[in-house]
Order: structure tokens, then C-alpha cells, then sequence
């Protein structure tokens, strides 16, 4: 195993996937990429009618910012088959999910037929053993 520090971990390692010979590429996340907010003019509570905000527009940013993680994912994607995403199997957990191939999946490899392979981990165990 091979590992490297770009804006966060990355280790890589050769190994089997559906029973062929792979390549592997591993790195994480620090909680969601994407937060949601309101624009300035919305952030004074004591200006703001709270029911104005269900018609409200949202601003999407980097939820951080400094850690450059939308780039760190986008870079990482290069050349990358299959997008194989292991997340906690809750709703956060399904959010960011989305939220990493919004940056993965635009700059992968496309198969033969033009589309690209995600797999989603199912798991409920944290346990080396069980994981």
C-alpha cells in the first residue's frame, strides 16, 4: 500500500474487484462537501421575517472551503473507472454520498457504453472483522 497526502489522505493499493485484477484509489471526506445557506441579506434574524424564508433563495457552497475537498475529489477522479462510495447507510450519509459524485462522476472515465459505475457499501458495522 502506497499512501500520500494531497488535501486529504489517499492511499492506494492493488487487490480484486469482481474478480478481476484492480488498481484501488481510497480517500475521504470530512463530512459533507456542500453546505446550503441563505444569502446575507437573510442572515439577520431580527430583520427577517422567518416566513420569508420558505420563498426564500439558497446559496450551495464548500462547506470547507479550506480544505479544498471539492478539487481534492475532482483531481482524484481522473482516469477512475468505478466510483465505489462506502458512507454511513443513513439519510447524512446518503446526502454526501451525492454530494461526492456531483464532483467524481463529471470527471471519471466513461465505459463502453458511455456511462459510468457507481457502487454503493451497505454496512451497519464499523468493526475491521465486520467491515
Amino acid at each position: 500500500m502506497y499512501s500520500r497526502r494531497a488535501s486529504l489522505d489517499v492511499h492506494e493499493f492493488s487487490g480484486n474487484f469482481r474478480g478481476q485484477a484492480a488498481d484501488f484509489k481510497m480517500t475521504s471526506v470530512i463530512g459533507h462537501v456542500y453546505n446550503l445557506d441563505f444569502p446575507p441579506a437573510y442572515n439577520s434574524w431580527d430583520r427577517v421575517d422567518p416566513l420569508e424564508l420558505f420563498g426564500a433563495e439558497t446559496v450551495k457552497g464548500e462547506a470547507n472551503p479550506k480544505a479544498h475537498v471539492c478539487r481534492h475529489l475532482q483531481t482524484e477522479a481522473r482516469g477512475v473507472d468505478y466510483l465505489v462510495l462506502w458512507l454511513d447507510c443513513d439519510r447524512e450519509g446518503e446526502n454526501i454520498c451525492f454530494e461526492v459524485m456531483d464532483n467524481v462522476l463529471p470527471h471519471m472515465k466513461r465505459g463502453s457504453a458511455g456511462q459510468q459505475v457507481v457502487f454503493r457499501a451497505r454496512f451497519s458495522a464499523v468493526s475491521a472483522p465486520e467491515v
